[in-house]
């Protein structure tokens, strides 16, 4: 099968099943003394069967170990999305309290992906607006701001096709459970336990 290549240069690099023939989920992480201070978590969409084409349509992502990475503990977590013809868009999701477990939140954002794949394919072909505008009622003004999918460093997601080898949602966790030195049942009730509203309820920022 024909699939989008890895993520490089992270410790582990895998593809996962979406459930759908038209998109699949591709997941880098690191691995150090049993922690997981980065990842990367995307969306591929087959724009075309004939050549078989992949391009990522939603990536969410964690770099606690750069300057110019994004934190999802202190920016909270967001999606780049992007679109046919224009500029990505940067969404601002509403969940709740992340776990300090960065499997757990790994292993949500994956089934996040699966979730809500129409509607990242929806925006991607600009069938729909994405997010909805929010509403602020008492004057204020939404005050994180997302460092630009361009800042995703170069060379971590290559575009052409590979053959490859896809993983089950058991197989993830059982990777990311040893990365941390817990049980797969920890990972999986961690990650059940994180509610990430739907993408129709985000906040669109530097659209």
């Amino acid at each position: 099968m024909s699939a989008p290549s890895l993520p490089t240069g992270y410790d582990v690099s895998k593809h996962v099943s979406t459930g759908r023939r038209d998109c699949l989920i591709t997941v880098g992480f690191d691995r150090r003394r049993r922690r997981i201070p980065r990842f990367l978590v995307q969306l591929y969409y087959r724009v075309s069967t004939d050549p078989i084409e992949w391009t990522w349509i939603a990536r969410m992502d964690h770099n606690e170990t750069s300057a110019l990475g994004h934190d999802v503990y202190h920016e909270g977590l967001h999606v780049d999305v992007d679109r046919q013809s224009k500029r990505p868009v940067h969404l601002k999701l509403a969940h709740s309290p992340l776990p300090s477990s960065r499997g757990d939140v790994i292993r949500r954002c994956v089934n996040y992906f699966k979730r809500e794949a129409a509607y990242f394919i929806d925006v991607y072909e600009e069938r729909r607006s994405p997010g909805r505008p929010p509403s602020w009622s008492d004057g204020g003004k939404p005050t994180p701001t997302f460092i630009p999918s361009q800042r995703v460093e170069e060379g971590m997601s290559r575009e052409a096709p590979a053959d490859a080898d896809i993983i089950s949602d058991e197989e993830l966790t059982e990777l990311l459970a040893e990365a941390e030195g817990r049980t797969p049942e920890e990972v999986e009730r961690g990650a059940a336990e994180i509610e990430i509203a739907p993408p129709e309820e985000a906040t669109v920022v530097d659209e």
